[in-house]
């Protein structure tokens, strides 16, 4: 029990709900986020390690986690939570914000992943979860970019699983409902969140999935019960 986790998006939602809860379990917590300032400030108000981390930018995912080990050492899981939503119907969405959602949801899942695999690999020892979506379970209109964002990472994490599991390094997805963070609000888009989970509550899920390490939780999916309502 217990080790380093680097934590991406972890500045605010469900990425900071979980640098406290895995502090709390007795895990080191490693936070990163793209605001320098933000990552500061939060990395001293909790006591944890920080460091700026734009995990759209190939070339700073490999310099940052090279550092973060360096100054670190072995790194013992990898919580990938950077995300960013896009909604609307597909012909108004721009190039721009279809790149953006791709880069960060998909491309920068799978940066991360690789930058600090090969050394989990190598001491047969070590867990990736990746924060996916209840969006990549079904199919609705006016997420389709966002959806198929998830729907890769979806692909991507199951197919890791059964290569790594035998290595023994755990791959696994974390797919929840809606969480009450300001995601939606950063997207523009007006969400009614007074049913959904709380940080709290999807940081619990995701840190007793990290936490029961003789089981590979596939495809966990949990939502608020009001949610149902």
């Amino acid at each position: 029990m217990g080790g380093k986790i680097v934590v991406t998006g972890a500045t605010s939602g469900l990425g900071l709900a979980l640098v406290g809860e895995l502090s709390r379990a007795g895990y080191t917590p490693i936070l990163t986020g793209r605001d320098p300032v933000r990552v500061a400030e939060l990395a001293a108000e909790l006591g944890v390690a920080g460091h700026e981390l734009d995990v759209s930018d190939a070339s700073c995912v490999h310099t940052v986690c090279a550092r973060i080990e360096r100054e670190h050492g072995a790194i013992d899981g990898v919580i990938n939570n950077a995300g960013i939503w896009l909604e609307g119907d597909f012909e108004t969405c721009t190039p721009d914000a279809i790149r953006a959602v791709i880069d960060t949801n998909t491309t920068g899942t799978i940066f991360v992943t690789h930058a600090f695999l090969s050394g989990m690999l190598a001491r047969g020892r070590g867990t990736v979860i990746n924060t996916v979506s209840t969006g990549a379970l079904y199919c609705r209109k006016t997420i389709s970019v966002y959806a198929a964002s998830k729907w890769a990472i979806r692909g991507f994490t199951g197919c890791l699983e059964v290569e790594c599991a035998p290595k023994g390094v755990r791959v696994m997805g974390f797919y929840p409902g809606k969480i009450d963070t300001r995601m939606y609000e950063t997207a523009g888009v007006d969400r009614d969140l007074a049913m959904a989970m709380s940080p709290a509550q999807g940081a619990a899920m995701v840190v007793a999935m990290l936490r029961d390490e003789g089981m590979v939780w596939s495809h966990v999916s949990g939502r608020s019960i009001a949610d149902y309502v």
